[in-house]
């Protein structure tokens, strides 16, 4: 072959990995599988830890997915990715987002909360935006301190009936973004601190671990509480590992009966 002819192919390579920069012909399928396959995140806990296990070595792939003609596909890549809180997943996300006319969020708030987190926080009454304390509480950076306190604030003496009024409480009396101690199982680990449920609610919740991420410094556990018939709550708790203990990195509440 002469060198012009090699010239002419590697550049036709060059080109067409320019084109399709994501995918990755031996796992994109499979990732894709998965992403069909998971309908939800509770009832279809197996697929979430499959996605949850290799998503950091797939993130290529996750990020190609939300470029999906299938909505279906593209919301759940934006799922698994806010799971992993992985930081090339998450640039992707918010690059993505930025291109959006319409954006459908939904998953776990990971730490830290970007700047499109507080954009929203602020747009939003503060009843309607219960599900970004325990993200304010876990950043634990000055900002997200300042306006935690200001939540606090303007709920003065809510009625503490209020899924808001009862996250702050909680929020309040505890140390969110503290290492977790008592050993090393992350199930045991989560439940032993898990500062998000109400003390009534603690001798019927239970906690397991579903699966470590890839790089094995991500737990993804679920909690589980059931009081009774028609009061059962689901959580999904990512921890994150610090030295040689682990953090709390999401808390999402996933359905509740």
């Amino acid at each position: 072959m002469s060198s012009r002819a090699i010239t002419t192919l590697v550049v036709g390579l060059l080109l067409a990995a320019t084109a399709f920069p994501f995918r990755d012909g031996g796992t994109y399928e499979d990732t894709h599988k998965l992403l069909t396959s998971l309908r939800n995140v509770k009832d279809d806990r197996a697929v979430l830890t499959a996605l949850f296990k290799k998503g950091d070595a797939r993130i290529d792939d996750l990020i190609e997915a939300l470029h999906d003609p299938d909505r279906n596909i593209s919301l759940r890549a934006q799922i698994v990715i806010r799971y992993l809180g992985n930081q090339t997943g998450m640039k992707a996300l918010e690059e993505w987002y930025s291109k959006q006319q319409d954006i459908v969020t939904s998953g776990p708030i990971p730490i830290p909360l970007s700047e499109r987190d507080y954009k929203w926080i602020s747009d939003q009454g503060i009843n309607d935006a219960d599900n970004y304390i325990y993200a304010l509480a876990l950043d634990g950076s000055p900002r997200a301190k300042s306006v935690l306190n200001e939540m606090m604030k303007r709920t003065g003496r809510a009625d503490d009936g209020t899924v808001t009024r009862r996250a702050l409480r909680r929020v309040k009396v505890s140390h969110p973004p503290k290492l977790l101690s008592g050993g090393n199982d992350p199930a045991k680990l989560v439940l032993r601190n898990a500062f998000f449920i109400s003390p009534i609610s603690r001798p019927y919740t239970s906690a397991r671990l579903l699966g470590l991420n890839g790089r094995k410094d991500k737990a993804l556990v679920e909690v589980y509480i059931n009081p009774g018939p028609l009061a059962e709550e689901w959580y999904h708790v990512v921890i994150s590992k610090h030295g040689r203990g682990w953090k709390f990195f999401s808390i999402t509440q996933v359905a509740v009966s």
